[in-house]
This record gives structure tokens, sequence and C-alpha cells, in this order.
């Protein structure tokens, strides 16, 4: 009873890990080249956030500092 069992648990799991190896065989067939541009892309985006947050917290700073005026003429 329990060697039907073993059998069908192990066939799942060496399924499950030969697609997962296989998955991630194509990631490492890339270029140097390629994997320098796709740093490239994510070093980008990464910028491109970074510079709306800072003008959003330049924004809340500005909005600081007229509350603080506001708040010392009451």
């Amino acid at each position: 009873m329990k060697t039907p069992l073993f059998l069908v648990l192990s066939a799942a799991a060496l399924l499950a890990l030969g697609s997962t190896l296989h998955a991630q065989a194509p990631a490492a067939a890339k270029s140097p080249q390629q994997i320098l541009q796709a740093m490239k892309l994510k070093n980008q985006e990464l910028l491109e956030k970074q510079a709306v947050t800072l003008q959003k917290l330049e924004e809340l700073e500005k909005d600081a500092e007229q509350l603080k005026i506001f708040g010392k003429r009451s």
C-alpha cells in the first residue's frame, strides 16, 4: 500500500524538479552583453522610480514648511 504512494510522490517530485531546472537553463545561456543590457535597463527603471520619489519628497517638504508657517500665524 505504501509503495505505490511512494512511487507516485517520487515521480511527481522528479517531474517538478525537472521542469524547474529546465526553466532555469535559458537564463544561464545569456551572453555577458545581454546580461549587461538587462542590468542597464533595470538601473534606468530604478533611477526613474527614484526621481519620482524624490519629487514627491520635495513636494512633501514644501507642504510641511507651509504648515509650519500657517501654524505660527494662528
